[in-house]
């Protein structure tokens, strides 16, 4: 082990030394400026985006190969033929978890030597088929569904030695930027999970950096569960914690906590759904990148986008027609566009982030509505590259050999 250690080290040596000495050159593709960064992709499990299935499959497949070191598929209970069965099973003995969809991504994954980080095990309630939020159960029926669906994914397929990085929690900070926990039974914020209770906070901090009194027992539960199942890595993360601020506090709490009574966390996640038009404080970005760090976490960047600010007043969507008028108005947008990949990417490399993963590289195709007709992506919808791609594979370079 300790010479394969040695000679790995060499090879990444090599690597990071070959690409010092290169010119910049603009034919590259993604993983050839990464370094020892891995660079990964969302892939879906039968959408149009799927890479195993569907009309735009190959060119998927090719686009993959070409550009990263990894992939994320993304399966979740209830969507792109989700986990969790459809109608609500008679007794809970009977609830069964469906893998196929992910299993297929997995073994692609392998055959083609990528890096494999699976997203998601565990989030609030809209991820789950509807009969699960309209159903009532105790803590313990809770903490067996969370048994049975963890230990299915990750024993099917042999997932647990196959995939690296496994999401296991995901988005349960309340939507704002507050840093509390969402809640249970309420309509935009509904996380069933916290029927199971909640533990004392015991994560040391004191004064404004303690954002929780206490924590949801339930995210220990999955995170024991899951390690006594796999050594891969296992990571939370969530969205609005990227640049700092107290929701970014509440996440960095909550792993302290775990790690100080004995919850291994290896990994946080920023996912990193930006905006045009939002002034991005990148020194921020650094600053939080190395205090979880500190803390004994790696640091992913794991959603990547760029699209257009269309939040309105009381979190309300404007379309895209409201803010986007003209030739002239996408060209201003793709300007701003490709400093925010360049600066974020660039930024989170030299810091010290381990892995990023974009969420879909290619614009025009269904991505089940999310961020639809922005032109968030990175290639256009024939494959050909975008100011956005070029701003990627620049700020690689550029962090390399800095």
């Amino acid at each position: 082990m300790k010479r394969f250690v040695q000679y790995s080290l060499s090879i990444i040596f090599l690597v990071t030394l070959n690409i010092r000495s290169q010119e910049y050159d603009k034919e590259s593709f993604l993983k050839d400026y990464a370094g020892d960064m891995i660079i990964t992709t969302q892939v879906r499990g039968e959408r149009n985006k799927a890479i195993l299935r569907g009309t735009e499959a190959k060119n998927n497949r090719e686009f993959v190969l070409k550009n990263y070191t990894g992939i994320q598929p993304s399966i979740y209970p209830a969507w792109d033929g989700g986990f969790w069965p459809k109608k609500e099973p008679s007794t809970l003995n009977e609830f069964k978890i469906e893998t196929k969809y992910f299993d297929e991504l997995v073994n692609w994954g392998v055959e083609n030597e990528f890096h494999i980080m699976h997203h998601c095990l565990i989030f609030p309630n809209k991820y789950f088929p509807n009969w699960f939020s309209k159903t009532n159960y105790s803590a313990d029926e809770l903490e067996y569904i969370i048994e049975v669906f963890i230990s299915e994914v990750l024993n099917s397929n042999d997932n647990k030695n196959k995939v690296d990085v496994f999401n296991v929690i995901n988005e349960i900070f309340a939507m704002g930027k507050s840093g509390k926990y969402r809640v249970s039974g309420d309509e935009k914020e509904d996380c069933k999970w916290m029927d199971m209770g909640f533990e004392k906070d015991m994560s040391g901090l004191e004064g404004n950096q303690k954002i929780n009194d206490k924590h949801p027992i339930f995210v220990r539960k999955v995170f024991d569960t899951a390690s006594k199942l796999t050594d891969a890595k296992l990571e939370i993360r969530d969205f609005n914690i990227a640049f700092g601020g107290k929701k970014a506090d509440g996440i960095y709490q909550l792993i302290r906590h775990l790690k100080n009574t004995g919850v291994r966390v290896d990994a946080v996640g920023f996912q990193c759904h930006l905006n045009a038009g939002i002034n991005y404080n990148y020194e921020n970005l650094r600053k939080n990148i190395l205090r979880f760090i500190d803390l004994g976490v790696e640091v992913y960047i794991t959603e990547l986008d760029v699209g257009l600010n269309l939040w309105g007043k009381g979190g309300n969507h404007k379309k895209v027609s409201d803010v986007i008028k003209s030739e002239e108005d996408w060209n201003l947008f793709f300007e701003e566009q490709n400093k925010i990949y360049y600066n974020l990417v660039r930024t989170a490399k030299e810091a010290g982030v381990k892995l990023i993963s974009d969420w879909g590289f290619r614009d025009d195709i269904p991505y089940g509505g999310w961020r639809k007709d922005q032109k968030a992506w990175m290639v256009n919808k024939d494959y050909s590259r975008k100011g956005a791609y070029y701003s990627v594979l620049k700020a690689l370079y550029d962090a390399e050999k800095n």
